[in-house]
């Protein structure tokens, strides 16, 4: 509420210097009633004020605010009352009200509190064409366009304010509003636009110029200076937009926007009567002393610089060697920042390839002589500075840096400048304590001969017999082992795997006292130890299918985490393992403690919404997988709304420099794939639930519309699959793929499930056939071949109805089959149980669903035969209720099975207990969690099999 008491305070600070004193105190009253919060009293007085004046502004502006946060959420009769307001203001005293830019700053804020921002623009762009020299008013509309992604029309409103308003910002968002438009280089405008910011960019500077004092020759600089680095920026922007739209073309060299005009006019531009190409512009213009200026204090620009040199330069123009020089020197007068290491060696490749002694250079041609000694130099700078440097013994860059050339010149397929596998072996013996060693090496093993891999892992496994008595000492064993994992053959037995992780869970236990004088809150060195056997486990399961390996994993990992609470690489493999065991509220405990807010939800909400059907009906004890993604879904809304408003603070600070990514990060959000799973998954659940209501039914027909239609390329994929690092073989599938459950869900999932639903949701419509998606379960594609075939059904005529019904309701026939077999199938994992259960109720549920459709349809149309399709569509649906009711009878049953498996767990994993931490009162504790989690999930389901069959 602090906005809106903020908001009515700058009103009523405006007001008071426009209204007269009478006026002043009839509105008085109102904006104290709303400061208060007293919403009533403040729409009491509002509508006092406009009975006797009922053309007053101010009242209505006011009105209109205290009905928008009268009530949350707002009832639709609430909303159009705001929209009678809203037209009086637009429509009493022809329209006075729409050249008040308090009033419409009010009026813009309601309607964007009711999702009808276009109105809002509307209002503000027709106020901006009636009152021109209202520069709020203009301000306001350019704001207004900003929100709602209107680059074009902020563009055009921003440059009029600039040519009419004295202040110099609005000259800058002019050329970022053009920016905005034009950095997806597919703009069918692109050029034309850029040569415009190129003529606003030319008067500007050579306007500037003419206030400057001639030099002692009596000669007038060029241009002015840039003010900022922001302006920095946004010039250096667009001159490298004019060199990517000129790349595109055959011939960049061509005139008009292809090359710079003499008229274009920068401070970092050398004055010349010759014209430039775009590329050749950029590099004059990173070479000036104006970019060392800006570079040398900011080096985000100076990494920038940096990319420009590498892409636009070459060897005959002498970019990259002065870029090779420069860095070379930064380095020797003790820079140790890695990317400046990094593009040392970039520009060194980038001169040997430039120069290969081949007419094409292609990655297996050679270097020239001169490329190849250009080569060693940066060699032997990085030998030097990581043998003599004083920070040598701390400093891993330059040791990175000289295994970084190695690399390339091996994937490359040049004469070796070093030996990469000595390199390796040093690196792990200076550097292997540190707790990213793994992390540093994990490029250079993956290319590794047979031969060179064999070496090193004799020199590792002598490492990982080391003692573990120091912090330094265990990370370095524990980095050994990271690494001969990663380069182990792929293991073809359960056994091995498994002797593999009981070795780690000693190890973890005979390193746990390094951290026993730890506060809690910090993590034990011993934890890497734990996750190494934990994939171990997860490995054996894959090779043999035997599920209690998943359970040793659980035991384990559990127990890690009651001495590191904080260690999310551990929880999160455990969230996967728990869904994988089908203990859905058990995995949602763990990740609750995550506390994810913000954009988390778009990055790690798919850790339990993914799928989250299969776990959507609950025993409704705790907050479970249906709230979950009900928040994650609503974030969205705010998200999105929260990333509007980043970009226009952005604007309204000057932060030029920030503009374009804050954009970027809102295309992200608003495109977000993870969104589109939690929009489905979220109405999935409804369905199951039996909570969708006649207004949510009629909006998802629109949404399941726009899901269904999307093309894979629109969406943008945010969600984090790397904080679950990969501790198994470089041979086999990784762990986050070995504990999802089914394949990772992708954009072809999210289309075809969407189409599925769409048949049920708006049964006469036409829907796109689709195949079933590899990422699709078996009874997935299995729910996606039944909508086909009900859909024809359900709008079948009454004379081919039977034929096609029936073809429908084999899918029932073969889902019961389905799920008794995985019932007696001991390969089989509980979350597959539940989903094929899971996915019979929700194909039940849709046909009715369907058939309530396809009746209001039918209504709507008065057809004839009406009647008669009503009593062959009730029929259907109760065949097929008789086909889904044994299946909830097994599900049932099922359920109580389950709560009987705790002995049997606990003799699974009796094994652990030769670790004295797990006795048997812990792994009792850890199967009775287990069980009673899969339990309540399998009665839960069962139960409402039923109650949706009983009649």
């Amino acid at each position: 509420m602090a906005e809106v008491i903020g908001l009515v305070r700058n009103f009523y600070s405006s007001r008071r210097a426009l209204l007269s004193p009478t006026e002043l105190r009839s509105i008085g009253p109102i904006c104290s009633a709303l400061e208060s919060l007293n919403y009533k009293r403040a729409l009491l007085l509002a509508d006092q004020v406009l009975k006797r004046s009922p053309g007053d502004a101010s009242a209505l502006a006011l009105k209109a605010l205290a009905l928008s946060v009268s009530s949350k959420p707002l009832p639709s009769s609430t909303q159009q009352d705001i929209l009678k307001v809203v037209e009086a203001v637009k429509t009493v005293k022809g329209g006075a009200g729409l050249g008040d830019a308090d009033v419409l700053m009010i009026l813009s804020y309601v309607l964007r509190g009711i999702d009808r921002g276009e109105m809002a623009l509307e209002l503000l762009t027709k106020a901006a064409q009636l009152h021109p020299d209202n520069e709020e008013l203009a301000l306001e509309a350019f704001t207004q366009y900003m929100r709602s992604n209107d680059c074009k029309s902020a563009q055009l409103i921003s440059t009029k304010m600039s040519k009419r308003f004295e202040d110099d910002r609005y000259f800058w968002w002019s050329i970022m509003s053009t920016i905005l438009q034009v950095r997806d280089l597919s703009h069918p405008q692109g050029e034309l636009l850029l040569s415009l910011v190129e003529r606003q960019l030319s008067t500007r500077f050579s306007t500037s110029s003419t206030a400057l004092p001639a030099d002692s020759a009596g000669q007038k600089p060029t241009s002015a200076s840039y003010a900022s680095a922001d302006e920095f920026h946004v010039v250096t922007r667009f001159l490298e937009l004019r060199a990517q739209y000129a790349a595109l073309k055959t011939d960049s060299t061509a005139t008009s926007s292809s090359a710079s005009s003499p008229a274009l006019i920068l401070p970092s531009l050398p004055s010349s009567d010759t014209a430039l190409s775009p590329a050749k512009a950029l590099l004059a213009h990173f070479a000036s002393p104006e970019s060392d200026k800006w570079c040398e204090q900011n080096l985000g620009l100076d990494l920038w610089r940096r990319e420009a040199e590498l892409a636009h330069g070459s060897v005959e123009g002498g970019e990259w060697k002065k870029l090779w020089e420069r860095l070379k020197a930064a380095l020797e007068t003790g820079d140790i920042n890695w990317h400046t290491m990094f593009y040392l060696i970039r520009a060194a490749l980038a001169i040997a390839a430039g120069s290969s002694s081949t007419s094409t250079s292609t990655e297996s041609s050679s270097p020239s002589s001169e490329g190849l000694n250009l080569l060693i130099q940066t060699r032997h700078l990085f030998r030097s500075l990581a043998t003599d440097s004083p920070r040598a013994k701390v400093e891993r860059g330059y040791l990175l840096g000289q295994l970084e050339i190695a690399r390339e010149v091996r994937l490359r397929g040049w004469e070796a400048v070093d030996d990469l596998l000595a390199l390796v072996k040093e690196y792990f013996e200076r550097f292997g304590t540190k707790a990213c060693s793994f992390d540093d090496l994990h490029p250079y093993l993956q290319v590794l001969s047979d031969e060179e891999t064999r070496a090193l892992r004799e020199v590792l496994v002598e490492a990982s017999e080391d003692s573990l008595k120091t912090v330094a000492a265990a990370t370095k064993v524990m980095n050994a082992f990271k690494i001969l994992r990663f380069l182990s053959d792929e293991c073809t037995e359960a056994e091995q795997e498994k002797a593999e992780a009981e070795k780690q869970v000693k190890r973890y236990f005979d390193a746990l006292p390094l951290g026993k004088d730890l506060p809690p809150t910090e993590l034990q060195p011993a934890d890497d130890f734990a996750l190494l056997a934990g994939q171990a486990y997860v490995s054996a399961f894959h090779l043999s299918h035997d599920r209690s390996y998943l359970e040793r994993a659980l035991v384990l990992l559990e127990h890690v985490l009651l001495r590191s609470k904080y260690k999310y690489q551990v929880r999160i493999l455990t969230i996967n393992i728990l869904r994988l065991l089908g203990a859905s509220s058990a995995a949602l405990a763990h990740y609750c403690i995550f506390g994810v807010k913000n954009v988390q939800y778009d990055t790690l909400s798919h850790l339990v919404t993914a799928r989250g059907a299969t776990f959507a009906i609950e025993s409704g004890k705790d907050v479970g997988v249906f709230e979950e993604a009900l928040a994650t879904s609503i974030w969205y809304a705010s998200g999105q709304r929260e990333a509007r408003e980043m970009v226009v603070k952005a604007f309204n600070n000057n932060a030029l420099s920030k503009i374009e990514d804050f954009s970027e990060f809102r295309h992200r959000l608003i495109n977000s794939l993870q969104d589109g799973f939690a929009t489905l998954e979220t109405l999935r659940m409804r369905v199951l639930r039996g909570v969708l209501d006649p207004a949510a039914t009629e909006e998802a027909v629109q949404t399941l519309k726009r899901l269904s239609e999307a093309s894979a390329d629109s969406y943008s994929d945010n969600r984090d699959f790397k904080t679950l690092p990969n501790y198994q073989s470089k041979k086999s599938r990784q762990i986050w793929q070995q504990t999802e459950i089914g394949e990772r869900l992708d954009a072809d999932w999210l289309s075809a499930m969407s189409s599925t639903y769409s048949r049920f949701f708006a049964p006469a419509s036409e829907v796109p056939a689709c195949e079933a998606p590899s990422s699709m379960t078996r009874a997935e594609a299995a729910l996606l071949s039944f909508s086909r075939l009900a859909q024809v059904a359900l709008v079948a005529e009454l004379d081919q109805a039977a034929e096609v019904e029936q073809a429908a309701l084999v899918f029932f026939k073969d889902q019961a089959e389905l799920f008794a077999a995985t019932v007696d199938d001991p390969k089989s994992l509980p979350w597959e149980v539940l989903q094929i259960a899971e996915v019979t109720l929700e194909a039940f549920t849709l046909l009715e669903l369907g058939i309530s459709q396809r009746l209001g349809e039918l209504a709507s149309t008065k057809a004839a035969d009406q009647a008669k399709h009503s009593k062959r569509l009730r029929a259907f649906r109760n065949s097929a209720r008789d086909l889904v009711k044994p299946v909830g009878a097994k599900m049932t049953a099922y359920g109580k099975k389950v709560g009987k498996d705790r002995p049997k767990i606990v003799a699974a994993v009796a094994d652990l207990q030769a670790f004295p931490a797990f006795d048997e009162d812990r792994i009792t504790n850890v199967a009775h969690a287990l069980v009673e989690s899969r339990r309540s999930a399998a009665e839960a389901l069962g139960s409402a099999m039923h109650r949706r069959t009983v009649k």
